[in-house]
């Protein structure tokens, strides 16, 4: 009897630690201590941005310490990620990409956006902005914003600062221009998009619609007179060196967008949602002080290499595109223009 009753017990001892054992009972590693119970960190949420500058450019420069700024002041909960050059494809894949969420933030200008939302075709409208203070005061304040919601309401694109890339000035290799008659009969290359050949054939050249990778030899061997583009990618792409005149127009204030798609954004927390908006503004503003600060040495460096340099009459050329404003008016959406125009 007693042998009976000590193989139940025996049996009864080893369920019970089967049982212990298969619940996850009181475990113990290899040092007999019990397992950490600390929790896993989340994994941070990656953005990527993605742009087109060489990285020596002022916005390259900007978007790594977006990034870095961003990173570090999120407490790595965000892990922005740059892509820079185009690794990612050109301005027109990068706003695509945008709108699907395989690219989270770009960079794009007016013309790219403006086949999407229509209002953004004014900012490569023809003296729209009197300087860069009268495109930063008119963006940062009421108009930006609700244009900024209105393109993110529309399209899901959210504007989180305008970048000021310069004014596009015009540079010529057989003569100098002074007035609007100076440009008749010069073949001025332009960007292909209608409000670029507009402004060109307003002020009396003949529009030459060409890719930018194609002007340095189009100007070369004489197959176009001239171009217009700000300082920047003036001195970046050499033109000097196949022009000898820049004239100081200043016809396009020109304009770059800080984007991001819209329900990525939304899909943060407030407070990581307010850290992204904040960076890009405060950088924002520093990018722009660098493109003002290199207009002022730029200038000097050109007339250093050769090129003479124009004092024209602004107003005469202001004159003459004023017929561009009236004709594209129905594109960007009455009254915008006069909204601007009313910032001071």
């Amino acid at each position: 009897m007693m042998k009976k009753c000590a193989r139940q017990w025996i049996c009864l001892l080893a369920c019970f630690a089967l049982l212990v054992g298969c619940s996850g009972g009181v475990e113990t590693n290899s040092g007999g201590e019990k397992p950490s119970t600390t929790k896993v960190k989340d994994a941070p949420v990656v953005l990527k941005l993605a742009h087109g500058y060489a990285p020596e450019h002022p916005f390259a420069i900007g978007a790594e310490n977006i990034a870095k700024e961003i990173n570090e002041k999120s407490g790595g909960r965000l892990d922005v990620k740059v892509y820079p050059g185009g690794q990612l494809g050109s301005e027109k894949d990068l706003v695509d990409g945008l709108t699907t969420g395989s690219v989270d933030m770009t960079m794009a200008g007016p013309g790219e956006l403006g086949k999407r939302f229509k209002p953004m075709l004014i900012f490569d409208g023809p003296f729209v902005f009197r300087d860069a203070e009268h495109l930063m005061k008119a963006m940062n304040g009421e108009f930006g914003q609700e244009l900024a919601n209105e393109m993110a309401k529309e399209i899901g694109i959210r504007s989180l600062s305008v970048l000021y890339m310069g004014q596009r000035y015009i540079t010529t290799s057989n003569v100098p221009i002074n007035t609007p008659e100076d440009l008749k009969g010069v073949k001025l290359r332009v960007p292909d998009q209608p409000l670029s050949v507009a402004n060109a054939k307003a002020m009396g050249a003949t529009p030459t619609p060409m890719a930018f990778s194609e002007v340095y030899l189009g100007l070369q061997q004489g197959v176009i007179d001239g171009q217009e583009n700000p300082l920047a990618q003036i001195t970046s792409a050499k033109f000097n060196e196949v022009q000898k005149y820049i004239s100081l127009t200043g016809h396009v204030t020109q304009a770059v967008a800080f984007i991001i798609n819209d329900q990525k954004l939304n899909s943060l927390s407030s407070d990581l949602q307010k850290i992204v908006t904040d960076v890009v503004h405060s950088n924002g503003e520093k990018m722009n002080q660098a493109i003002l600060d290199f207009e002022k040495s730029a200038l000097d460096d050109l007339k250093a290499k050769g090129m003479e340099v124009i004092e024209p009459d602004v107003d005469a050329f202001r004159e003459a595109t004023k017929s561009v404003i009236t004709e594209f008016e129905s594109e960007w959406g009455a009254g915008i223009y006069e909204k601007i125009q009313a910032v001071k």
